[in-house]
């Protein structure tokens, strides 16, 4: 027997019945795996890994110097000399609101005289509102240049484009734990909660698990349309805003993969946990049937 283990120790292999055997074999076992899952999905957790980087700790490829800060301040002072103009019109618009709110009477569509002053006063509102119309397109015009001066893959670009996505995140959050609360809210009001306590923790844990994954998968198809319109205020070309549109749906992706993976690892584990402890629960059916057997045994 000794002969055997030093002969399998000085050759690597592992000798049954020993609990030195039993050790490296399991952690043999849970090496081989993980190492086939990385050979298997090599290309996918490689992507995986990259989207996370982009999106926790890559810098930005461009780095803002003083003459680009220079330039994007001088437009955005062009930018800040319109609020004149802004305010301006609008103060004649509120004007206008004020005499439509005044002249749209109860019944007022059905009576000529009131139908003729309120497109007389329309009439005279449509060319302030051609007006605003045109400041509030030469405004974008101009911070989307003063945005192009910095870049698009600038810090200024990848700032904005992690703010959208930690925002939508944010605002999905905000909306799942509403939707959790309703219901759990409504889940005790069962009338079996406390005949099967088994299932009414499953309930639970499905409950919070299926908002937390609707939230997420909402929030990143949010954060795919949103993402396009910061991708357009810094003009980029067409090349460079479809690879960082690229880049950043992989990055949003990947997060989302990760806190899905968080999120629904953990549910498994509670889920194992009830499981194996469920014969200790109060009121389970388990005990139930249990004692329903013993009684017509006796």
């Amino acid at each position: 027997g000794n002969w055997r283990r030093e002969s399998a120790a000085m050759s690597g292999r592992v000798v049954p019945g020993s609990g030195q055997g039993q050790g490296q074999g399991g952690r043999g076992v849970a090496t081989w795996s993980a190492s086939r899952v990385v050979k298997r999905f090599k290309v996918p957790l490689a992507l995986w890994a990259l989207g996370i980087f982009c999106m926790l700790f890559a810098p930005a490829p461009v780095k803002i110097t003083a003459e680009m800060e220079a330039r994007y301040q001088s437009k955005m002072d062009r930018v800040m000399e319109m609020t004149g103009d802004f305010t301006q019109v609008g103060k004649q618009l509120e004007q206008f609101d004020a005499e439509l709110y005044k002249a749209k009477k109860f019944g007022w569509w059905f009576r000529s005289e009131d139908r003729k002053a309120v497109n007389e006063i329309k009439e005279r509102m449509a060319p302030y509102e051609k007006e605003l119309g045109a400041l509030e397109r030469e405004r974008t015009k101009l911070e989307a240049e003063a945005r192009n001066e910095l870049g698009l893959w600038s810090e200024a670009g990848i700032r904005e484009a992690r703010d959208v996505f930690w925002s939508t995140y944010s605002r999905g959050k905000r909306q799942a734990q509403v939707g959790m609360m309703w219901d759990l809210v409504w889940e005790l009001f069962r009338s079996d909660n406390y005949e099967d306590s088994v299932n009414f923790f499953f309930r639970i844990l499905w409950i919070i698990v299926s908002n937390a994954v609707l939230f997420l998968i909402t929030s990143s198809l949010v954060f795919v349309f949103k993402v396009v319109a910061v991708i357009r205020s810094f003009q980029p070309s067409l090349l460079s805003g479809l690879l960082f549109y690229a880049l950043a749906l992989l990055a949003a992706f990947s997060t989302v993969a990760g806190i899905l993976s968080l999120v629904v690892g953990a549910a498994v584990g509670t889920g194992v946990v009830i499981s194996k402890n469920a014969r200790y629960l109060p009121q389970s059916n388990r005990r139930r049937q249990q004692r329903f057997v013993r009684h017509h045994q006796d």
